[in-house]
């Protein structure tokens, strides 16, 4: 079976909490501590790079079920590639064993790198990828064109997984 799908399976239990509860009170303080700092600081990135690019950020808390499947598929099985040490990444080889502040992106699936590396994840600007909704595949004609790419970032502890969607896929309210 698919790691992804069953993490996915795991996260939408009704006693996941639970699961988490009793695993964070099992590990080492210390990797506890090391997680909830990188899981910070991914958050800082986050709305700092969202406040840089819109100006504002509308992050907000939310569990699994709260991520669309569309999304939630593919970020889990970033993280889960990650975890099983089959994901390229940057020079800097982050690894969930050191935990820090990574960046991956819908766009370049199977790739994890650190925020100093948050370049990598870039397209060519412009580009008929760059215009490319990760929702439904539709190549927009551009901000110009009144017709646009939505940014979003989504986290999970310190992994901050960036997409783009176009006007007819953009959520209400983001």
């Amino acid at each position: 079976m698919n790691r992804a799908l069953v993490l996915e399976h795991l996260m939408l239990h009704r006693r996941y909490g639970e699961l988490v509860a009793q695993l964070r009170a099992a590990t080492p303080v210390h990797v506890v501590d090391q997680l909830d700092a990188a899981t910070d600081h991914a958050h800082q990135f986050m709305t700092t790079a969202a406040h840089a690019a819109l100006g504002e950020s509308n992050a907000r808390t939310t569990d699994a079920a709260g991520v669309p499947g569309w999304l939630r598929l593919p970020l889990l099985d970033t993280l889960t590639t990650w975890f099983a040490d089959q994901a390229a990444t940057c020079r800097h080889q982050p690894h969930p064993d050191r935990p820090e502040p990574v960046i991956a992106a819908a766009w370049k699936p199977g790739l994890v790198v650190c925020t100093r590396c948050a370049p990598m994840t870039g397209l060519p600007r412009n580009s008929d990828r760059d215009r490319t909704c990760d929702r439904c595949g539709r190549v927009c004609a551009g901000v110009e064109h009144g017709d646009g790419i939505y940014p979003g970032m989504v986290q999970v502890g310190a992994l901050v997984y960036q997409y783009g969607v176009c006007g007819q896929c953009r959520p209400d309210g983001e």
